[in-house]
């Protein structure tokens, strides 16, 4: 008896594990239509010998390749292979990857994990499996070395909207023995199209001087980036620099603008980070001009009228200190969601507890009643610098006590995501 796709789809949405929805494809063809569509629409590529076998179904099947949808390849390395044998491996894996993305012609959301491994056989130089694909993806996550193929990959996908790119490089290629301290060249076939990514919204990436070459006319309204120099003078260059691009992203409409901004530091000190809190609160953005009557009008757009996320700011131990940095706070107004680090502190508030953060939470929201949330930052020096804590303060409308949650820092905590959600 044939059931209505309605009630086809009311059963597979209810079924959690793949091998059933395997199973439901051969009950009928009102089973396979609906449980195909999401069996495939979403494929994870971990293993290799189960990745070749995927590729090899998807490249005989069309049909099937055309159900995908969003596509993560993160291939483990088998350790029970020699080191040899491995390369071998991976030598053959790549290229039927390359053959199955060209079948994926509705594929909209592509992430490529390799983990900066340069020991594989292509010293992670692998765009060019996206040589020739036919799909127009909306979101593109990858650490794959910056080289030509990617540029040419990135220079013609123009429905990107969210754009993760881990590794960044306008220099030549070639290596070259440098006998001063002069900027490498510049390789132009490493350098975007200005009219690459039109609506590119949300930007992740690596090293600061990706976005100083990306965000500057695009509509980039989420950053996420890093200072690369550690040298106080050569840091505050850097960031002179990043907020000259910062202030070249194209506004759309009336309401558009940065809504985040998430800067990371490999050392935090309160003086630059007063800096930097100074140089978001005067960031503008220049409207493009139009002309009414023969007028022609420019506007220009601030943050303290659309910026909902900021981090990461060192909190200020001393009281006149932090008084200033909560009067700068005041000047974005839309400001619900802030990362502060408070490893400078001593005792340290991960030491005292839950309450020690809601009352730093407390004091700041007399001056920012709209804060939402707070994400405390602390490294536990005693551990080792990669160790550390994020704890988030959360205040909940009609709740009467702020939530207080903490979580070890791994690189995957849910606080880490915020900055795209606010």
């Amino acid at each position: 008896m044939e059931l209505s796709l309605e009630a086809y789809r009311i059963i597979v949405n209810n079924v959690r594990s793949r091998v059933d929805l395997a199973m439901l494809c051969l009950v009928s063809k009102g089973f396979r239509r609906v449980a195909e569509r999401a069996l495939y629409n979403t494929i994870f590529m971990h293993e290799a010998e189960r990745t070749k076998k995927i590729c090899k179904t998807l490249v005989s099947q069309p049909r099937v390749a055309e159900l995908v949808e969003a596509l993560t390849i993160a291939i483990e390395e088998d350790e029970g292979r020699g080191e040899d044998e491995g390369i071998q491996a991976q030598k053959n894996l790549w290229p039927a990857i390359a053959d199955a993305l060209k079948k994926m012609t509705r594929l909209r959301h592509l992430s490529v994990v390799i983990d900066g491994s340069l020991t594989s056989p292509y010293s992670g130089r692998l765009a060019w499996i996206l040589a020739d694909c036919p799909f127009r993806l909306k979101s593109f996550h990858s650490d794959m070395r910056w080289d030509e193929d990617l540029v040419r990959f990135l220079n013609v996908q123009d429905a990107i909207e969210d754009l993760y790119i881990g590794d960044y490089d306008e220099g030549q290629e070639t290596e070259v023995v440098e006998m001063s301290g002069d900027p490498r060249t510049p390789n132009s076939g490493l350098i975007l199209s200005p009219s690459a990514l039109p609506h590119l919204f949300t930007l992740e990436c690596t090293f600061s001087e990706a976005a100083i070459a990306i965000v500057p006319g695009r509509p980039v309204s989420r950053l996420k980036t890093c200072f690369s120099r550690t040298d106080p003078e050569g840091k505050r260059e850097e960031m002179k620099i990043l907020f000259e691009a910062l202030g070249k992203a194209l506004v759309i409409g009336r309401s558009n603008g940065w809504y985040a901004l998430d800067i990371a530091d490999a050392e935090y000190e309160e003086n630059f980070a007063m800096d930097l809190l100074k140089a978001v609160v005067n960031l503008t953005l220049v409207r493009p001009s139009r002309t009414v009557a023969s007028t022609t009008l420019t506007g220009s757009v601030s943050l303290k009228g659309t910026l909902r996320y900021l981090g990461t700011l060192v909190l200020p131990v001393g009281g006149k200190e932090r008084l200033l940095f909560y009067g700068l706070l005041m000047q974005l107004r839309r400001l619900c969601c802030v990362e502060l680090e408070v490893s400078a502190w001593n005792p340290s508030p991960a030491t005292v507890g839950p309450v020690a953060f809601r009352a730093l939470g407390n004091e700041l929201r007399l001056y920012c009643p709209g804060m939402a949330k707070i994400v405390f930052v602390s490294m536990n020096v005693e551990e080792g610098d990669d160790i550390g804590e994020r704890t988030t303060v959360e205040w909940v409308q009609g709740d009467g006590v702020a939530r207080v949650e903490r979580e070890v820092m791994n690189g995957m905590s849910g606080s880490e995501g915020l900055w795209r959600d606010v």
